[in-house]
Order: C-alpha cells, then sequence, then structure tokens
C-alpha cells in the first residue's frame, strides 16, 4: 500500500506540494513557539563576572511555602541575604572562601552616558578580574575600570571619572584598569567600604561567591551549603544556574517569557492543526470522485484508508524532516525580537531541545493524519455507485462527529465570552479573550459550508442583478457547492478573524491604559532624568520652590496583599501553622506632602497626606474584598520578600480592572531591585505657565546630570511609548499566526483553483469566451472574499465585544479604523491574486487539451 501511495503522488503534485507547505510551515511554528516555552521553563543564564565560582548563593525568588491560592508566583524584586550569612557559608566543609557580592547600578557620564554596575573589590577574585594597568582601590573615592568600558570611555589610570548613582552625581579617580575573560557587563570596582556605602542597604549583600577547595565536586558542594543556608532564605545555584544571580533580570523574564510562549504555542498549535487539517481535508475532498473510483475497481475501504492514510505520512514525515533547521532559526528569530524589545534578558540561553520538534512533528502528523482519516472514511464506508454520485457535487458536510465538536467549540467560546464579560475586568480578560477568538473560529469552521449556503443564497440575487450573467453562473456554482466554497471561504476567515481580534485587543488595551494613566495625572509637569534615575532628596527642593504647588516622587512596584488563615495544608501538601492567601496588586509610590495636589483620583476616606512610614492607601473594592476599612492593618508582602503590617490610612476609586495601592516612596524605594527614583510629578501654582515653571525646575536640579522636564501631554505620550511588553508580544503573535493562516489562504485557493480545469474548459466547449469565465471567477473571488471576511468579523466580534464590556464597558474596541480595513483590503486582493491567477494559467491551455488533462 505504501507503495502505491507513493506512485499516486507522483501524480499529483500539486496537492502534493500544498499538503507538504501547509505541514512544513505548521512544523516550524510549532517547533518555535515550543523553544521559546523551553528557553523560558529552563531559564538557563550562563555566569559571567560569577564564573570562577562553581557555587553561588543568592536569595531565593520562590514564594514561602505557607501561601496557598494562585499568586504564589516567584517575587518580582530581587530578594536579598542576610550579611551575616557569609560566615555561615564558610564554616561548610569544602569551602574554600564564601565571598559577598553587591551590585551597584551606576551610570558613567564620560561622554555619552553607559550603564555600568559598581561592585566590591573582594568580589574580583570571582569572575576573576586581572589588573593590567594601575592598582586596585585602596581608599574612598577609587574605581577600578573594566578594560572594555576603559576603551570605550577613554579611561586611564589617574583620570577621573563622573558617574551618576541613584540620581546622585558622584567623581572618583580611576587607579586602575582589570579585565575578564568572561565578564560582558561594564564594571566599575570599589574598595569593599566603598561597594557598602554606595549598595546603601546596612545588612544585607546581593549574593555569595564560594570558591571551592581543591578536588571538590561542585554538585555536592551545592548540596552541602543548601543544607547550612537552606532555612535563611537562600538559594544555592551552580552550573548554568549561577547566572541568574548575576542577572536578576533574568527571573522578570521568565515570568514575561512563560506566558508568552504559552499563548504563543498554544493558539500556534490551535492554528497549525486547523490549517493542517483543512488543507488537507481539502486536498482528499478533491479526490473524492478518483477515490469512488478505486472503490468500483474493487479497492476495499480499508485498503483505501490505509492508501490515504499512508500518503499523509509519508508528506508529514518529509515536512517533519525539512522543519528541523528552519524551526530552530525561526525560533531564534522571535527570541532575538523579544530580547531587542527587552522583554526578556539577551543573558538567557536560547533552548530548543528534542522535545519542541517531537510536538511541531505530533501537532502536524496527528492533524494530517486525522483529516486524511476523516475525509476518506465517507467514501470508504458508502457503496461505490453513491460515492461517484456524491463526488460530483459534494453535496454532503454534516457527519456526527463534525457537530460534536463545532457543538464543543462554539460551546467553549461563548463560555469564554460570557466570562471575559462578566467575570473578568481590566487588561487580565484579554487571557480568556484571546482563546476566545480562536475557538470562534475554529467553530464558525466546522459549520462553514451551511453558513456560506445562507450567505450565497442572501447575494445571489444583488450580485447577479450587477454582474449579469456571468455572476448568476458563480452564484449557482456558489449555491450548489458550498462545500467547496466553504473550503475557500475558511482560511479567509481564519485570517481576517484571528488578525481583527489579535491587533485590536492590543490596541484597546494600550487605549485604556493611555486614559487611566492621564485621567489619573493631574501634575503639570513630569521630571525625569535621561540617565535613568533621579536622587529622592530633589523632591523636596522641588517642593520648596514658589512657582510649585506640590511636588511626588513616583515610583512603581508589585506586590502582594495576604490574608492570614489557620493551620491546614500548603500548596505543596505540607501541613503548617499557619497559612497566608496572597493577592496581587500593583503600588505606586508617592510623596504624601504632594500627593493631593498631583494625583487626579480624590480618597474616598482618608487622606494622602497621612502616607508615611508603615502605611497605605487601597482601593475600595479591596478594601471589601480583605473585609478591611480605614484604619484597620494589612499584611503586605513587598516585591523583595519583605513582609510589613500596614495601616490603612485611606481608600481611593481607581477604574475597574486597573486597581493598585499608593505606599510612601521612601518605602517602596529600598525594597525594588535598583532602589532608583524614575521621575517626580510637580503641580504648578495658580498662575504659573508651563515655561515659567519648566525653567525654575531645570534651574532647582541644575546638578543632577541629565533633567528632563516634560508636560502632561508629553508624559502621556512617553507612557504610552513606553508600554511595549504587551505591544510586541501580542504584535509579534499576531504576525506569526496570521502569517501562517495567510500562507494556508494563498496555498489553499491556488490549488482550489487550479483543480478546476477541467470545468473551466467544459464551459469553453459549451461557447464561453475566456473573459466570461474570468469574469465569472471575479464574481466567484468577490462572493469568497465577502463571506470569508463576514465571517472572520463575526468570529472577532464575539471576541471583541465580551472583552470591551470588560475593559470599559464599550462594546467596539478602540483603534485606528484604518487597521481593519487593511485586514479587509488585503484578504480581498489575496483572494482575487489567488483564484484569477491558477484561473487564467488554467485558461491558457486548449479546451479539448484541458478537459482530457488527469
Amino acid at each position: 500500500m505504501l507503495r502505491l501511495a507513493l506512485k499516486t503522488l507522483r501524480y499529483r503534485k500539486g496537492g502534493f506540494f500544498a499538503s507538504l507547505i501547509a505541514l512544513f510551515v505548521g512544523a516550524v511554528v510549532v517547533q518555535s513557539c515550543g523553544g521559546l516555552l523551553e528557553t523560558g521553563i529552563r531559564a538557563n543564564v550562563k555566569a559571567e563576572r560569577l564564573a570562577a565560582a562553581p557555587v553561588v548563593v543568592t536569595g531565593s525568588q520562590d514564594y514561602p511555602d505557607h501561601a496557598v491560592g494562585t499568586a504564589t508566583d516567584p517575587m518580582t524584586e530581587r530578594v536579598l541575604l542576610d550579611e551575616d550569612l557569609v560566615d555561615a557559608v564558610a564554616k561548610v566543609p569544602g569551602v574554600a572562601k564564601a565571598v559577598p557580592d553587591v551590585s551597584v547600578p551606576i551610570t558613567a557620564l564620560a561622554g555619552r552616558p553607559a550603564d555600568a554596575s559598581g561592585h566590591g573589590w573582594s568580589s574580583a577574585a570571582l569572575s576573576p578580574y586581572k589588573l593590567v594597568a594601575g592598582a586596585k582601590p585602596a581608599a574612598s573615592g577609587q574605581v577600578v575600570v573594566d578594560s572594555t568600558t576603559a576603551k570605550k570611555l577613554g579611561l586611564r589610570p589617574g583620570e577621573r571619572l563622573k558617574a551618576s548613582v541613584r540620581g546622585n552625581p558622584q567623581v572618583f579617580q580611576v587607579s586602575g584598569i582589570a579585565e575578564s575573560r568572561t565578564a560582558s557587563e561594564a564594571a566599575l570596582l570599589f574598595s569593599d567600604d566603598e561597594a557598602t556605602r554606595l549598595y546603601d542597604r546596612p545588612g544585607k549583600i546581593d549574593d555569595i561567591g564560594v570558591l571551592a577547595a581543591p578536588g571538590t565536586d561542585p554538585a555536592k558542594l551545592a548540596d552541602a551549603v543548601g543544607d547550612a543556608v537552606g532555612d535563611r532564605g537562600a538559594q544555592v545555584l551552580h552550573g548554568n544556574d549561577r547566572g541568574v544571580a548575576e542577572f536578576p533580570d533574568a527571573i522578570a523574564g521568565k515570568q514575561n517569557l512563560i506566558p508568552t510562549a504559552g499563548a504563543f504555542g498554544g493558539l500556534a498549535t490551535m492554528v497549525a492543526i486547523f490549517v493542517v487539517g483543512s488543507t488537507v481535508g481539502m486536498l482528499m475532498q478533491q479526490r473524492r470522485r478518483e477515490m469512488a473510483l478505486l472503490r468500483t475497481t474493487g479497492v476495499t475501504p480499508g485498503q483505501l484508508r490505509r492508501m490515504v492514510m499512508a500518503e499523509t505520512f509519508v508528506i508529514a514525515l518529509l515536512a517533519a524532516g525539512l522543519s528541523i533547521l528552519p524551526g530552530r532559526f525561526f525560533g531564534r528569530f522571535m527570541y532575538d525580537i523579544l530580547v531587542d524589545q527587552d522583554l526578556i534578558p539577551g543573558e538567557m540561553i536560547f533552548s530548543q531541545g528534542l522535545i519542541p520538534r517531537l510536538a511541531g512533528f505530533g501537532a502536524t502528523l496527528f492533524a494530517a493524519l486525522a483529516a486524511a482519516f476523516i475525509a476518506s472514511r465517507r467514501v470508504s464506508k458508502v457503496r461505490p455507485t453513491e460515492a461517484m454520485a456524491e463526488a460530483t457535487l459534494q453535496t454532503r458536510w454534516i457527519s456526527p462527529i463534525r457537530m460534536v465538536l463545532a457543538f464543543l467549540f462554539l460551546g467553549g467560546a461563548t463560555a469564554l465570552a460570557i466570562v471575559t464579560a462578566s467575570v473578568m475586568t481590566g487588561p487580565i480578560a484579554a487571557s480568556t479573550a484571546g482563546p476566545a477568538a480562536m475557538l470562534w473560529a475554529v467553530g464558525i469552521a466546522l459549520v462553514a459550508p451551511g453558513l456560506c449556503r445562507w450567505l450565497a443564497a442572501a447575494l445571489r440575487w444583488p450580485v447577479g442583478w450587477f454582474t449579469g450573467l456571468p455572476g448568476r453562473m458563480a452564484m449557482l456554482n456558489a449555491s450548489v457547492r458550498k462545500v467547496r466554497l466553504a473550503s475557500a471561504v475558511i482560511p479567509i476567515m481564519l485570517a481576517t478573524g484571528l488578525a481583527t481580534a489579535l491587533i485590536y485587543l492590543q490596541t484597546s488595551q494600550e487605549a485604556a491604559s493611555s486614559r487611566v494613566f492621564a485621567e489619573g495625572l493631574k501634575a503639570d509637569a513630569v521630571v525625569s532624568s535621561q540617565n535613568g534615575a533621579l536622587p529622592p532628596s530633589l523632591v523636596d527642593t522641588l517642593s520648596g520652590l514658589p512657582q510649585v504647588a506640590g511636588a511626588s516622587a513616583s515610583v512603581s512596584g508589585g506586590a502582594r496583599l495576604e490574608k492570614v488563615l489557620g493551620p491546614g495544608e500548603d500548596d505543596n501538601d505540607n501541613m503548617v501553622k499557619r497559612r497566608v492567601e496572597p493577592s496581587r496588586i500593583d503600588l505606586q509610590g508617592v510623596t504624601a506632602s504632594g500627593a493631593r495636589q498631583t494625583i487626579a483620583r480624590p480618597t474616598v476616606r482618608g487622606d494622602y497626606g497621612r502616607l508615611t512610614g508603615d502605611s497605605i492607601v487601597l482601593p475600595t473594592e479591596v478594601l471589601k474584598d480583605e473585609g478591611k476599612k480605614v484604619g484597620d492593618r494589612v499584611r503586605l508582602r513587598w516585591g523583595n520578600g519583605d513582609v510589613t503590617m500596614m495601616k490603612v490610612v485611606g481608600s481611593f476609586s481607581p477604574p475597574r480592572g486597573f486597581e493598585y495601592a499608593m505606599v510612601p516612596a521612601a518605602e517602596l524605594l529600598p525594597r525594588t531591585t535598583t532602589g532608583e527614583l524614575p521621575q517626580i510629578l510637580v503641580k504648578a501654582k495658580p498662575g504659573v505657565s508651563s515655561s515659567d515653571l519648566e525653567a525654575a525646575l531645570l534651574k532647582a536640579a541644575g546638578d543632577v546630570p541629565g533633567v528632563v522636564v516634560a508636560d502632561r501631554t508629553e508624559a502621556t505620550a512617553a507612557h504610552e511609548a513606553g508600554d511595549e511588553t504587551g505591544r510586541v508580544a501580542s504584535y509579534l503573535l499576531a504576525a506569526v499566526v496570521v502569517g501562517y493562516a495567510v500562507i494556508a489562504l494563498i496555498n489553499s485557493l491556488i490549488v482550489a483553483t487550479a483543480e478546476r480545469r477541467g470545468e473551466f474548459a467544459l464551459q469553453r466547449l459549451i461557447g464561453s469566451t475566456r473573459g466570461q469565465v474570468m469574469w465569472m471567477m471575479s464574481v466567484e473571488a468577490l462572493v469568497t472574499a465577502l463571506v470569508g471576511i463576514v465571517l472572520g468579523t463575526a468570529a472577532a466580534a464575539g471576541s471583541l465585544v465580551p472583552f470591551g464590556v470588560a475593559l470599559d464597558g464599550s462594546v467596539l474596541p478602540s483603534g485606528p479604523g484604518w487597521i481593519y480595513l487593511t485586514i479587509v483590503g488585503t484578504a480581498v486582493a489575496l483572494t482575487f491574486a489567488t483564484i484569477l491567477f491558477p484561473a487564467w494559467a488554467a485558461l491558457r491551455a486548449r479546451p479539448v487539451e484541458a478537459a482530457v488533462a488527469p
């Protein structure tokens, strides 16, 4: 049977290549998405500056074991270690030396600003750094610069280096130049006392580099160190895991990449299965007459199914083999885009092993074989004469399996739409609205023949009246051969629906986020720095200006409110005396004296002026959910793992779905990874012009390098431009998925049109001219495009309408109208091109020859 299958493929090159392309592209897309997911799960980061330390101890980013619920993902900021852990690690057998390490964000101001990281000189042994010029730092104010940075900035021993440390201007003397074979980051090495002063977190360190005694096994040493410090909130790393301690952004990168890659992979896999299944199903449908003829020659149903399955298996195997290298290259391409857009750190090692490859192969092979089996099953079960008659018109499309699947997909889409509109709020509603678009598309595709019949009937008389006899013939074709029309419509519907849904989901989120930001901003000016940080003391300086009514620091972060429960089992099934149930909440750090003047949302109860010390202002709805009131205390776990009992000093009402809490900036800043203040909000006194305010602010901040003052409009525009994470991920997902759907559209329509050579020849033989046939095909292309666009718009609306209700109560998506017009125009252009060009090519042959051609 395999030999027969190979022979039939030789005479069906068009169908062979159509199937091969669909399977190949599907395997590439699924493999590449699987590679991104594997990269996020492994989160391997190669150690550079800590390469000489076989074992590294750092703060554990895991949520405490006594937590229950769904908000127990890792900490959002670096968890610090107690300094006294260094002695505990040094006492472990096999440890030659335990070296404490701290990292200080510094901007070097020699020429163009350059970001660097400051460390103590003792940590130079962890790379190791070796002096190539000058001497080690021996006193306060001295620094050793790595050779790459020194060359870039033109620095030599004895010269002065101007720098900004968390916005505070500093001047250091270059005492030496050092180089490392492993470290790539810009490094500034200070004396240990100077590094501790700049670090400014008493009693804390970032990590501990462990130098092993000769002959010590790193894995066994890591276990021994873990036994010694495991109960102190520490995490012991070795191998490729060490880089996480050096590049803490990898932790956030992992949290960004896993859901992004999961969404990519899930949606891409569904699209691949659907496209591959529909393509193979369409090709099998075109061969129904051939398969029916085989039945009349004595081929049994089982032999027919085995032949079709063997053909499909051969094509799938070839496609899988061809997709291995392109799958890795495309996965790396998407990874590089995410790195370039700062969604994930470039230090993460891209991984694409055997599992993603098997997933890509398995998904496409399953879809192809399932489609081939279902398509051949109908012909193989009926009598040969009935199969021949049915193959001529292809009118039967309803089957129990198809109806069950349609019910499941449409029912699932409806359920997600209800959940999105009634349960979800804010941007998080996209997590259910996105998958709903795919479910609507698949469900509509399963019942497309019936929908096409109704839509064709609705268009029959208007189209026929405007286009004349060729148009009426085209509409008769559409009405009678609804299965063939549906095969052409489905890829148009899929491309149009997914493109509209995925793009407008993102534009709606962006519009809502910008609107919330603008509505909450009462300040007349926003002060920031080109170097990334401002000194916190600048807030008081600006507040004292005669032109200023109020100034407030503005820094964001994340935390969890923890509800204390009784004893019981935690999420790891361990019995604990006390459990906590965390719930995520975003934080906005502000200054009490200027919050009321710069924040547009007034308090419902309490006062922003009381936001000092361990205090918090919570959204009214959150207070209700927590069962608290103003004056009570709530348990807050900061992003770095610290726990504080915060006093509720007020409540306010942010927009639904955009809830956040306000805390003193002085409490939030030390609990962020960098400790940097990004901006200050300033409100002018009545009568002060924007230009006068800007001049006064720039003069007052003259000693701070890189200060920039923006008005409210500029600040809103900067906020829109800065929200790149979701935008890049969404548009990349849309490009990959919709691009694949467009390939399927071109593939399907070209094959479907080329298969009609005999029909065109017969029309020519009975008197139709080439022009009449092309005009008929033009009308068919228009009808096909219109029906596909209508169904695609319906699929998109099933996702966008409930999302809009959840986001801001609107049933219409936000975003430029030209996006939808571009999608529609592209669909129409592709449909006309992929139908008319094959038709023109088919009409070039003489009718008699085309009529008898295989």
